[in-house]
């Protein structure tokens, strides 16, 4: 139980950390007095953002992670390298599930909005896999 929340801490920290480098990215704030402190706003509302949305979303994927790395993963001693596609493909996988559910056309399901999700899911489930393989070996 420790190995997973410390591994899912680590995912969610990810995506706060992706979260506002992309939030910067996007804004067009000049960096004087006034832009310190739009910036500091905005990195304090996307903390929690992720903390009350991101959160139970992040716990989901780590959850099915949990099962990939315990059940398939550990007992076929699956190499690093395709465990981590097979990683990729979890985060992803995620999105485009939950844009099924919501009744989105699959065409659709492909958007660079859509795209930027899928990234930053794969991102935190990369960093699941690689802690939690860290984990495993202490």
């Amino acid at each position: 139980m420790k190995k997973f929340l410390i591994s899912f801490v680590y995912s969610v920290l990810s995506l706060l950390i992706s979260m506002n480098i992309l939030q910067l990215y996007h804004t067009q704030e000049t960096f004087g007095e006034a832009g310190y402190f739009t910036i500091i706003k905005n990195a304090m509302q996307m903390t929690v953002v992720v903390l009350y949305i991101g959160a139970p979303i992040v716990l989901l994927g780590c959850a099915l992670g949990e099962l990939l790395f315990r059940y398939i993963i550990l007992p076929n001693k699956i190499h690093f390298s395709i465990s981590f596609i097979l990683y990729i493909i979890l985060g992803t996988g995620i999105v485009f599930i939950f844009e099924i559910l919501l009744g989105v056309n699959i065409a659709d399901a492909f958007t660079i909005e859509t795209l930027l999700y899928m990234v930053l899911t794969a991102i935190c489930s990369i960093t699941f896999f690689v802690s939690r393989t860290i984990y495993e070996r202490k």
